[in-house]
């Protein structure tokens, strides 16, 4: 089978925005260059899904066999672009023996639709997919509340290949007709050449591998050349009802033996960022599957619910979405306007999961954040507040501005074209730039309240008809409790006890279980070391009611949450329970307690050495 083609586009009289400059177009993303790829390739998707299934992505990195090399050099890439200083890149790329690619496939998407001509006039009617992501350059969205603005983001996929080059397959639909369209494209360094016609001109740096049509353009491969290719290339397969597209990134930049660390990176990001629409509470049509592979092996991505601290912001979104009691509104008082809603949980902390269990994981180790989005639900960023002072607690917050035009569309306008932030200054004095900002302040402030900082993580509380006020309330109360169950505070680096010491370390919580009448218990556990100098040494077990990271113990609580211990063992062995305490003597070990719950609250427990009975 021929080869494509190649055409380079030169500049033209009224000038063109050359390649470099298109590569900038991305600006300084806050996140990596993969989590941006990431980010912004499934915004692209879910602008373009349709039906009443929701989208389906497939991340693939592998290793090109030696066929898939050759049809890559022989079949697609066989020209190399004339006088661009880039095209040793290329070559470099094609010589390597194990040439990995990235690929990104997606499902229940239009596909990349309309005329292949960025000149060809546009009826309003067929949507422009595929000129405004091949062919044109920051077209405007045309997704009412669609998660991109700029289309700018493409330009990941470009700077992440070490040649700059990638090669699209789309099974898509023109004039009502199912069509396969498949093409490379290559960004480079603007250069002088002398064309066909023998007259040396300028070029962008800007290269298309296709079927040449006339001389001042090419067009993409299509139908069975196009699907011949893909599977040439080893490209995801797909019949012609699988809508949607495939874009083969050419040995992208994750540095040597990588591989394993870029999936992580992959899973992670996808998790971190798009978690609002692959939870169970997401409508069908809106929610997102994710699929990962390593070397043909498919990589697990654990759903939101099972991934702590996503459990609580899947929690809090659940509420959003059902206009529950915790929704706190967000208001610009002078202009009078809603800016969007606020739903806030507090949850146990819980282990950490592959890969957030990592150095440098993006998943915070205690969750005191604020997800930030516009209603298509897509996390733009998080504002990171205080933590709870008990480091056994999360708390997650999810802000999604107002669907009002007015209001959507400053948010969006305000978002770089890496659409990582909410700057108020990107927008001109007036409405807009207040309600962002005015927005932004008041998250602030509930995230980093002045007050928090009042209490040190290990102050107690003073006892108050207040604390007793808010206990009846119940809403202040701890309101959640992880998927996974809760996690183990982090141990001190250097804190080791003597070998001859009377200590009793802090209690740590290991789990819920039942009782023989199915209610619930909290189990802790603590380390007595016991030096054996007293006979008559008494262990004392003081439950707690946690509100807001904060405690209230028996004498603050209304009636109906008495707190009491209903059993202890030391070092496997029960010890007579005499009320909340136990005679050790001169033993030691494993001290394991169970504390009867409350409905809807969280307990703890506070330990104490005492020699002689307690009174």
């Amino acid at each position: 089978m021929r080869g494509l083609e190649l055409y380079s586009e030169p500049f033209a009289k009224t000038g063109n925005m050359a390649a470099e400059g298109f590569k900038r177009l991305l600006g300084r993303p806050t996140l990596g260059l993969l989590q941006t790829l990431i980010r912004e390739g499934i915004q692209n998707v879910l602008d373009a899904s349709h039906g009443a299934e929701g989208p389906k992505v497939l991340i693939r990195l592998r290793t090109l066999t030696a066929e898939q090399r050759k049809a890559l050099s022989e079949g697609v890439l066989v020209e190399r672009p004339r006088g661009d200083s880039t095209r040793a890149d290329i070559d470099a790329a094609l010589s390597k023996s194990d040439l990995r690619v990235l690929e990104l496939c997606d499902f229940g998407t239009e596909g990349l639709s309309g005329p292949t001509r960025a000149d060809a006039p546009h009826d309003g009617e067929e949507p422009l997919n595929f000129v405004n992501f091949l062919r044109n350059v920051g077209a405007a969205r045309d997704t009412h509340h669609g998660g991109g603005t700029y289309g700018y983001g493409k330009s990941s996929l470009y700077a992440i290949s070490s040649c700059s080059t990638i090669v699209v397959d789309s099974q898509t639909r023109c004039a009502n007709h199912a069509e396969r369209r498949l093409m490379a494209c290559h960004l480079g360094a603007a250069f002088d050449a002398t064309g066909s016609d023998g007259e040396r001109r300028r070029y962008t740096g800007r290269h298309w591998w296709g079927i040449r049509d006339g001389v001042d353009s090419v067009d993409p491969a299509t139908d069975e050349r196009a699907a011949a290719l893909s599977e040439e290339l080893g490209m995801f397969p797909r019949g012609r009802a699988q809508t949607g597209t495939s874009i083969l990134i050419i040995d992208p930049l994750l540095g040597d033996d990588a591989s394993q660390s870029a999936i992580e990176d992959i899973v992670e990001t996808v998790l971190w960022n798009f978690w609002p629409r692959m939870v169970s509470s997401t409508p069908q049509a809106r929610r997102l599957t994710v699929e990962v592979e390593l070397e043909g092996e498919s990589v697990p991505v654990p759903s939101p619910e099972e991934f702590p601290p996503l459990d609580l912001f899947a929690s809090a979104m659940s509420e959003h979405r059902a206009k529950g009691a915790d929704l706190q509104s967000i208001v610009c008082g002078n202009a009078r306007k809603q800016l969007g809603n606020l739903v806030r949980k507090n949850g146990l902390r819980a282990e950490r999961r592959w890969p957030a269990t990592r150095e440098g994981s993006l998943i915070p180790k205690q969750a005191s954040h604020i997800a930030l989005m516009r209603p298509v639900e897509l996390v733009v960023k998080y504002i990171e507040g205080d933590p709870l002072p008990d480091r056994r607690f999360d708390w997650a917050g999810v802000f999604i501005c107002s669907d009002s035009d007015e209001i959507e569309e400053a948010f969006a306008l305000a978002e770089p074209p890496a659409h990582d932030d909410w700057i108020p200054d990107n927008l001109p004095k007036g409405n807009a730039k207040t309600f962002v900002r005015v927005a932004l302040r008041r998250l602030n402030e509930i995230a980093r309240p002045p007050s928090s900082h009042a209490l040190p993580a290990t102050a107690s509380v003073e006892a108050g008809p207040s604390l007793a006020a808010t206990a009846a309330r119940m809403g202040a109360f701890l309101d959640a409790v992880s998927a996974t169950g809760p996690g183990r505070p982090p141990r001190k680096p250097g804190a080791v006890l003597p070998r001859k010491s009377l200590a009793v370390s802090a209690p740590k919580f290991e789990g819920l279980q039942l009782d023989a009448a199915g209610r619930p218990l909290a189990k802790f556990s603590a380390e007595l070391h016991n030096d054996g100098s007293d006979a008559n040494l008494h262990l004392i077990v003081a439950p707690y009611l946690v509100v807001d990271g904060g405690s209230t113990d028996a004498a603050d609580l209304p009636e109906g949450f008495e707190l009491n211990v209903s059993q202890i063992l030391l070092g496997g062995l029960r010890k007579a329970v005499e009320g909340p305490w136990i005679k050790v003597g001169r033993d030691g070990g494993t001290v394991e307690m169970l504390v009867p719950t409350v409905k809807e609250a969280a307990v703890g427990v506070r330990l104490q050495l005492k020699s002689g009975r307690p009174e």
